[in-house]
């Protein structure tokens, strides 16, 4: 199995780690896995023989391996490397999905199975996509758009067939349950809050996505085009974020045995809205914490509650990779 990796930032860096120090485990699955070409906005490194990990782990721009690095794109890397396998871990854009959505599509027309992390892609051109890589004869795996590690996708295709799901409820961002569950225990302010979160590396500096529900209705859009099989854009999704709430507002529910928590709604209605939440209910979770509940028909109602960021999402793809088919 030769794999490439397109995007080098932390998400990309943190799956680096995580195939070094699972080597051992994805050459059970692959004996002959290497890893040997990986991309970002200054180049590209490509090596046949395989680009080693523990360099790679350690530096933080693909120029700072040593001797190897190409002025080139990540298309030209993807059309050049022979791979079988792409993985993309650009940023998220949802704007029109590049540029992770041009990688993938080219990687599906050559043949290559994708592990992506990436939502953009998935928000503008889900069907698009699948399409593409049904006629291709090759696997699209996307388990880290969502929820980080909770794996809901593997679970849709793995554990519930014949299973109906019927509406899904969640929280599918840990920035604004973090900042939420801050204001919530400590009584700060929406400011100070936030503040916190961006130092923990919680939030980014321009944190509009987070705090604004963009990035959970963009999984809105995933959730409910690939598990209750509907064609919606982020336009048919409804968004509500957390920035206009108010410590009154926070403490307000406090005392009525409530927390507010900023709660995803997929089936009847596509939405992403702030509700006060019992604090007895299972979705009452804190800090970074996702919750994803699932209504089906034959399996009753099922719930998953993990982390969603960093070395979780790294977790999701490379349980993507190891679910691919060996190359023939």
């Amino acid at each position: 199995m030769k794999i490439i990796l397109v995007g080098f930032g932390f998400i990309g860096r943190s799956f680096v780690k995580a195939l070094r120090e699972k080597n051992s485990a994805i050459r059970e699955a692959f004996p002959d896995f290497k890893l040997i070409g990986v991309s970002d906005i200054d180049g590209y490194l490509l090596d046949e023989n395989g680009l080693d990990l523990e360099i790679l782990s350690k530096i933080r721009k693909v120029y700072e391996y040593p001797g190897k690095l190409v002025q080139g794109s990540s298309v030209e890397l993807i059309e050049k490397s022979g791979a079988d396998a792409l993985i993309e871990a650009t940023p998220t854009n949802i704007a029109n999905g590049e540029p992770g959505l041009s990688h993938i599509l080219k990687a599906l027309e050559l043949g290559m199975h994708v592990v992506t992390s990436n939502k953009g892609p998935f928000v503008v051109a889900f069907r698009k996509i699948m399409d593409l890589a049904e006629r291709s004869g090759v696997n699209v795996m996307y388990e880290a758009t969502v929820g980080g590690a909770i794996p809901i996708f593997s679970l849709k295709r793995w554990c519930l067939r014949g299973v109906e799901i019927r509406r899904i409820r969640g929280i599918l961002n840990g920035t604004t349950n973090y900042i939420l569950s801050k204001m919530h225990f400590d009584e700060v302010g929406f400011e100070n809050a936030l503040k916190e979160a961006r130092e923990k590396g919680l939030a980014e500096a321009d944190p509009s996505y987070d705090v604004d529900g963009i990035d959970a209705g963009c999984k809105v859009v995933i959730l409910a085009n690939s598990i209750l099989g509907k064609n919606i854009t982020i336009k048919d999704v409804e968004m509500k974020g957390i920035r206009g709430i108010s410590l009154e507002e926070v403490i307000e529910a406090k005392r009525n045995g409530k927390a507010i928590k900023l709660i995803a709604e997929i089936g009847e209605k596509f939405q992403v809205k702030p509700e006060a939440i019992p604090l007895n209910s299972p979705f009452c979770v804190h800090g970074s914490l996702n919750v994803i509940h699932l209504e089906t028909d034959l399996a009753g109602d099922l719930m998953l509650i993990g982390h969603g960021a960093g070395k979780e999402t790294a977790a999701a793809m490379l349980n993507d990779l190891l679910s691919l088919p060996a190359p023939r």
